[in-house]
């Protein structure tokens, strides 16, 4: 029998990302399956991906330039994802990896310098919420898609990263590079403190709950 079943895949090099896991999972309106594609192995992805409605790709420190094998699994899983027309979420390095896979380019920004913290992003009327929308996220990374792959459009934008979001024009992809899927423990975890990370949970909820409606259409 089939069961519609959202695959989730957390590419973290060391540690597993479990509360942010937890909280999609339990914000998720069909049942979920994790995959730790670096840390263990690619078979769990191999096997599940012909049962999915919808993938979510999370965050990781590797690079899209780096050359592990899990990232080539990775790449295979997601087109077939592609080919099946599944909903698609990519949050931080799965924006990167997105970006990537499609023709984007990535690179370094601030000189290689790490950044954390929230910031303003602004979201265009082809985004998840299908409208203008302005409000903090929280961000933690290095990198950032600089070239916006041809089949994409740029859905977001803020005063750090011109390209904070993409979304396909045909088919139902999108990304951002900011972690809307930041549980209170990760937040606390990279130094976000409380107010902040409560100021950037209703906008990254309301992109999750969006993204959530798309698998269940």
């Amino acid at each position: 029998m089939y069961t519609k079943n959202l695959m989730i895949i957390d590419p973290s090099l060391e540690i597993p990302e479990l509360e942010s896991y937890n909280k999609l999972a339990s914000k998720s309106p069909i049942q979920t399956s994790y995959h730790l594609p670096a840390i263990h192995n690619s078979k769990s992805m191999e096997n599940q991906i012909k049962n999915v409605s919808g993938v979510i790709l999370m965050g990781s420190a590797a690079s899209v330039h780096d050359n592990f094998d899990w990232m080539k699994n990775v790449t295979i899983v997601i087109t077939k994802a592609i080919e099946k027309k599944v909903p698609i979420l990519g949050i931080c390095f799965g924006h990167q990896f997105l970006a990537h896979i499609f023709g984007g380019k990535i690179k370094l920004l601030w000189n290689a310098k790490k950044k954390i913290g929230i910031r303003k992003v602004k979201l265009n009327n082809n985004n998840l919420l299908k409208s203008t929308f302005e409000d903090y996220l929280i961000y933690s990374h290095q990198e950032g898609v600089v070239e916006c792959p041809t089949d994409f459009t740029i859905s977001g934008s803020s005063s750090m990263v011109e390209i904070e979001a993409i979304s396909h024009k045909h088919l139902p992809i999108w990304s951002f590079q900011t972690h809307i899927e930041a549980s209170n423990i990760f937040a606390e975890r990279i130094g976000i403190n409380q107010n902040d990370f409560k100021k950037a949970q209703p906008l990254g909820d309301a992109l999750l709950n969006a993204f959530f409606n798309k698998i269940i259409d």
